[in-house]
């Protein structure tokens, strides 16, 4: 770990840029762990149909039942830093913990939350194509995403669509566009296309959280196999992205015993799911395999 002891330099950061935690619009579930536990229990009620009345005494008989699936929470996730208080007087307040605490949430904890429930989706899905993207077919690609959830109603959806294919639909040969007062500004042009058919479109900038398989041991790192996504579409009403703690304690110099210095640390316990009933409220295009 370096650290650079400087004397002055205004305060200006060269930090990545992030585009915030996108699956929050997901919402939050609630649901109920078990016995205060890590898992919790969803219930599926079941009937037969109606039979041919043969008009003969009585009805025919049906059957019901009320399968019960266990959902187990399994990303139980932490960090802690120990920043002496000589350093961050040193690096004139460069390390103060309300820098590293807003870098760790911004540049770690919000695109990895992301990039878990992304590839569990993905993998997860009822709907699974591969294919190649470009202007020709962003538009017909994007539609046949959202064909098999559509019956959960436009307004229920959430279309999350990579960088490439957004530039392709903004470009696409399949439909013609007018110019018109509405997306023209003084001194700007919005072309980009923010939902269809009343599906809201969300772009993931960041390609490096929208992938199908990733190595959580230090962070989160795209595996070798893993695959592109073009396109996620989401049933709100079919997953459940959970959280049951996510824990901050911040600790000054003397308020613990580990050393003169500022201890800061961060749990997060969560996961994401889909509904066992409801896989067809999720569809995924992803690139080929290479």
């Amino acid at each position: 770990m370096a650290i650079n002891y400087i004397t002055k330099d205004n305060g200006i950061f060269d930090q990545k840029i992030t585009q915030g935690l996108l699956t929050t619009i997901l919402g939050v579930p609630q649901v109920e762990l078990v016995n205060g536990g890590k898992s919790f229990t969803l219930t599926t009620i079941s009937t037969s149909g109606l039979k041919d009345h043969t008009r003969n005494k009585g009805f025919n008989s049906g059957t019901y039942g009320n399968d019960k699936k266990v959902y187990t929470m399994g990303q139980d996730r932490d960090v802690e830093f120990y920043i002496d208080k000589q350093d961050v007087d040193e690096t004139n307040q460069d390390l103060a913990v309300a820098n590293i605490s807003n870098v760790f949430i911004t540049e770690h904890v919000q695109p990895e939350i992301d990039a878990y429930r992304f590839s569990t989706l993905a993998v997860g899905a009822g709907k699974t194509k591969e294919e190649t993207i470009t202007e020709k077919n962003a538009y017909s690609a994007i539609k046949a995403a959202i064909l098999p959830a559509r019956k959960f109603g436009p307004q229920n959806l959430v279309a999350f669509v990579s960088t490439t294919v957004m530039d392709a639909l903004e470009r696409s040969a399949e439909f013609t566009r007018n110019i018109t007062n509405q997306n023209v500004g003084q001194t700007a042009l919005e072309s980009r296309v923010t939902s269809l058919d009343g599906v809201l479109l969300v772009e993931v900038w960041d390609d490096t959280c929208f992938k199908t398989k990733y190595n959580f041991s230090d962070g989160y790192a795209a595996t070798a196999d893993a695959q592109d996504i073009n396109i996620l579409v989401v049933a709100k009403q079919s997953v459940i992205p959970i959280v049951k703690e996510n824990t901050v304690f911040l600790f000054a110099p003397g308020e613990h015993s580990q050393g003169d210095g500022y201890l800061y640390q961060n749990r997060l316990y969560h996961d994401c799911f889909i509904k066992e009933k409801q896989k067809d409220g999720v569809s995924v295009s992803l690139t080929p395999k290479a």
